[in-house]
């Protein structure tokens, strides 16, 4: 069988079947087919024939599936692949109008020059903007980003 195992939720995929965690207890449960370190559990989980235990080696990170009868009689072992954590590389982007009213004036003072400001209102209002101004604006937006991590796009 494939499991799978949703770290931020504690959620077993058996297949197609989900099935959220009733216990997040941490117990030592066996040792990794691996290295013969300890198995910690992460989470219990109950299905209508068996109980599963989510568990991690605290040597090599491994991860495993242990499967039980309803009686608690060990049945397997399996490995557990975790499902993919979405996770956020950017920062908040501001390409319109409402967006770059909500930046504060003084971080916009703080980088860009009264002209290139206004060529970033100006652009933002789907005006047409002084092109110097807003192409010396744009050469800033990688120092703007680093420093109030609000990435410009405009």
């Amino acid at each position: 069988m494939n499991y799978r195992y949703d770290l931020q939720n504690n959620i077993l995929f058996n297949g197609e079947c989900e099935l959220p965690a009733y216990s997040l207890e941490i117990n030592e449960i066996g040792t990794c087919s691996i290295c013969d370190s300890s198995l910690l559990s992460l989470s219990y989980h109950i299905s209508e024939e068996h109980i599963f235990i989510t568990t991690k080696c605290i040597s090599c990170g491994a991860f495993y599936v242990n499967s039980y009868g309803s009686d608690w009689a060990w049945l397997d072992e399996a490995p557990l692949s975790l499902v993919p954590i979405s996770i956020s590389l950017s920062n908040p982007t501001i390409n319109d109008l409402n967006g770059l009213k909500t930046i504060s004036i003084n971080k916009l003072n703080a980088i860009f020059s009264p002209g290139e400001i206004e060529a970033l209102f100006s652009r933002a209002r789907a005006e047409t903007p002084i092109r110097q101004y807003l192409y010396r604006a744009r050469k800033k937006y990688d120092l703007f980003e680093e420093l109030f991590e609000i990435r410009l796009e405009f």
